[in-house]
């Protein structure tokens, strides 16, 4: 089967002149019996399906070439993280400021406006029964958090 490293290789390639998208991630999935090489690009903002589309066709006719290593049914599905992405490192969660998160902690879940991440600490916009209010959740703290809807 084909190695990761050498999709990221094709994908990091063809990003080099589509700098505004990025690899958020890349993995094989077994579902339905078939080998499916997941690969999910992203843009601020939101990307849409024609730039998916125009990915899909590059990184389809470059695994062509690796079609010896390629399992028989495999599928190629490139994606977006989905609009409820999760946020997995400080930098994602820099980059969503002014979005709206959802974070959870052992005790707590917010769900809100992120305004600021500042000093490890997170600071929400929440709605509590009509009333809005500001609360600082410590990002050591967080057990889950992603982009909410």
């Amino acid at each position: 089967m084909l190695d990761l490293s050498i999709v990221e290789e094709l994908v990091n390639e063809f990003l080099k002149d589509h700098n505004e998208l990025s690899l958020y991630s890349l993995e094989w999935a077994n579902e339905f019996g078939y080998k499916i090489l997941r690969v999910a690009i992203d843009k601020k903002g939101g990307i849409n399906s024609d730039e998916l589309a125009v990915v899909n066709d590059y990184l389809s006719e470059q695994l062509d070439k690796y079609e010896n290593d390629l399992p028989a049914n495999y599928m190629l599905e490139v994606c977006s993280p989905g609009a409820e992405k999760p946020l997995r490192n400080e930098e994602e969660v820099l980059n969503s400021i002014g979005e709206k998160i959802n974070a959870k902690t052992d005790k707590f879940e917010f769900e809100g406006k992120l305004l600021s991440f500042e000093g490890r600490i997170l600071t929400i916009q929440i709605n509590v029964k009509g009333r809005i209010k500001k609360v600082e959740v410590p990002y050591d703290d967080i057990k889950e958090i992603r982009l909410a809807v």
